[in-house]
């Protein structure tokens, strides 16, 4: 019988495999997908473009990595690593399933960009050598793998010393998406079935994986509740009920239940 970090690879790889991100905003099922209008219908949904912070971070990082090289883990279709390629960043775009890279490629060939490498590769083994990158990004990610620390491990293995690790983000706990995760049974991503691996981490919890680290930034995020693409009357309830009801909360109350935690470390 495998092990429990191997089977939970495998389930993460076949979920993903079928639910690569992006693919739950489709509205219109006559697109073709991979084309230029399939990209372009989903985009507003996706990070960057869908939050500001992400936007933001990208913005702070990439004149700080013009000309050196960046490995994104888990790309999904590649629109974090079109950004930094258009701002003259190397990037390495990483993902654990074939039908995400073969979408990322696709997706950076229809922007005239030309990424370093597109492949295939596990956050928990990867295969480049030590001290491989000057930074590495990884976006609502980590917390899906079974083994969020075993990940940090290998970034900092992968990285140069000095280099930066920018995790945009963990989902924290306590929080209003755990809560709603843990006690609302009900799927937030994908109508038929979410990720079979979801990890809420506590602020103390994330800082004890940074070892070998300096913090530089780690910053709590999303503690209004947000929009869903979701239909149907479950996500009626949430869009009309919970999420205007949530967010009458104080902001200094809501922000005790922010749902996300990113860190900015330097590898010491």
């Amino acid at each position: 019988m495998p092990s429990d970090n191997k089977r939970n690879i495998d389930t993460v790889r076949h979920y993903w495999q079928t639910h690569t991100l992006g693919k739950q905003f489709v509205f219109d099922q006559e697109l073709e997908v991979g084309s230029k209008e399939f990209f372009d219908h989903i985009r507003p949904w996706m990070t960057p473009y869908r939050f500001k912070e992400i936007r933001d971070r990208i913005e702070r990082e990439a004149p700080k990595l013009k000309g050196r090289r960046l490995l994104e883990i888990e790309c999904g279709m590649g629109f974090d690593s079109i950004e930094f390629l258009k701002r003259g960043v190397h990037v390495v775009s990483t993902d654990l399933t074939p039908a995400a890279v073969e979408l990322a490629k696709r997706n950076i060939e229809l922007n005239n960009m030309k990424a370093e490498d597109v492949r295939v590769e596990n956050v928990l083994s990867l295969s480049f050598e030590d001290n491989s990158f000057d930074a590495v990004w990884a976006c609502g990610v980590l917390h899906h793998t079974g083994d969020t620390p075993k990940a940090i491990k290998e970034i900092r293995r992968v990285l140069k010393p000095g280099g930066r690790a920018v995790i945009s983000h963990f989902y924290r706990k306590p929080s209003w998406m755990y809560y709603l995760s843990r006690f609302g049974r009900e799927n937030i991503e994908f109508k038929d079935e979410d990720a079979p691996i979801t990890d809420f981490f506590t602020e103390k919890e994330i800082f004890s994986m940074f070892e070998g680290f300096k913090i530089e930034e780690a910053v709590q995020e999303h503690y209004r509740v947000l929009p869903t693409a979701r239909k149907g009357y479950k996500a009626n309830i949430y869009t009309w009920i919970f999420l205007p009801l949530y967010n009458l909360l104080p902001e200094s109350l809501a922000k005790h239940f922010a749902y996300k935690f990113s860190v900015t470390a330097i590898k010491i």
